[in-house]
């Protein structure tokens, strides 16, 4: 018998635990126990009073092309050097330092918005910016020289938050899933290890609907992001808005609704009226009521609400009751399930007129879609219904 063997045969025979494998003293340093010391929630901002932007997680910003997505990272990044920036407010009295890496536009536009746009936003002598900004534009280079370059970019400068925009440019394809499971834990290992906020932009679907984020890149993003944010153009006005549709912990009910003044910038405004008339007598209704005259004689109209003497909407869904008779008998519904009791209940024959009639009870503050513990988008009420 060799020695070694010997003294572990005796250590055996004693009684005491034998050598654990190098695996398992790796795991150990993963455990967490009752009193396993970890660094408090830090957030960087809060958007209406709420806090948002953790650091060491990741942050989305998801939306249709040209609906508003750089004015809102526009804003983020102006934060980073001004306490309050419309209804954004930054936590710490100290200045952020912020990496902007802009993979989609040209080297004239990403300097125009830092100059014209943040600068102005944040009041910023060149050199303030210049000192806490890290902007780069890596539109010409390949997808691995984007993704390689962030990382060396990420360690080197060690910014407080981060904004990818497009994070779909730093792979090959969306609709990889190894590519995009890799890169994702890469990017939440980077806010862990450097103890920043990293925000990815991706487009939506091109469906549109706000909750389907495109590609299996998508699908990965909402499975782990901290919180999500939609923004749009408001049809058929001028007005942006930005509203929370995810988040594991702080819901932000309020939307932030903006315009751009003549100088080019956001500036608070209210929700448009839906009711305004226009020359086409439609007004600026919601989707779910522009439909064709009597479409609503087919609907189940326990649900239906008529509105006597209105000519510019005669009729409207009483969302309350329609929704909260299927949820108030579930915690939560997938929304699949959701989709299906719905149209059952409602006589909603097609689900793309569904979605018009969900996305108004979500814009309402009706319903609400959360993340469940499985990773699975659900929908809950808002309130429970009188």
């Amino acid at each position: 018998m060799k020695e070694n063997d010997f003294i572990e045969e005796e250590i055996y025979q004693a009684g005491e635990a034998s050598q654990v494998s190098p695996l398992v003293v790796k795991l150990d340093k993963c455990r967490i126990m009752s009193d396993t010391q970890v660094p408090p929630e830090d957030f960087l901002m809060r958007l209406f009073g709420k806090p948002c932007f953790p650091r060491r997680d990741l942050t989305t910003i998801t939306g249709t092309e040209k609906c508003g997505k750089t004015f809102f990272t526009s804003m983020m990044m102006a934060c980073c050097a001004k306490k309050d920036v419309l209804e954004l407010e930054r936590i710490s009295d100290e200045p952020l330092k912020v990496m902007w890496y802009d993979t989609e536009q040209s080297r004239q536009s990403t300097k125009s918005i830092l100059t014209d746009r943040v600068f102005k936003l944040a009041n910023l002598t060149e050199s303030d910016i210049d000192s806490n900004f890290f902007v780069f534009n890596v539109r010409a280079n390949t997808y691995q020289e984007r993704l390689d370059y962030l990382l060396a970019g990420i360690e080197t400068y060690q910014p407080d938050m981060v904004i990818i925009d497009n994070v779909s440019d730093l792979l090959s394809s969306i609709n990889d899933q190894e590519e995009s499971s890799r890169l994702i834990d890469q990017l939440m290992q980077l806010s862990t290890q450097y103890d920043c906020n990293i925000t990815i932009v991706i487009h939506l679907n091109r469906s549109g609907e706000k909750r389907s984020l495109r590609g299996w890149l998508g699908t990965e993003i909402l499975h782990k992001a901290y919180d999500v944010y939609y923004c749009q153009q408001v049809e058929k006005t001028d007005v942006f808005s930005v509203e929370q549709t995810f988040t594991r912990k702080y819901r932000i009910h309020e939307k932030l609704y903006y315009k751009i003044n003549e100088d080019g910038l956001p500036k608070i405004t209210n929700m448009p009226d839906y009711q305004t008339h226009e020359d086409n007598g439609q007004g600026n209704m919601p989707d779910a009521y522009q439909i064709k005259s009597g479409t609503v004689d087919r609907f189940n109209q326990e649900y239906i609400i008529h509105n006597e003497g209105n000519a510019r909407q005669p009729w409207e869904w009483n969302l309350g009751k329609l929704f909260g008779d299927v949820l108030s008998q579930y915690p939560s519904l997938p929304l699949d399930a959701l989709q299906r009791q719905v149209m059952s209940l409602s006589g909603i024959k097609q689900p793309k007129y569904y979605d018009k009639v969900f996305n108004l009870a979500v814009d309402r503050r009706i319903v609400w879609t959360v993340m469940d513990k499985n990773g699975r988008v659900v929908a809950i009420l808002t309130h429970l219904p009188s």
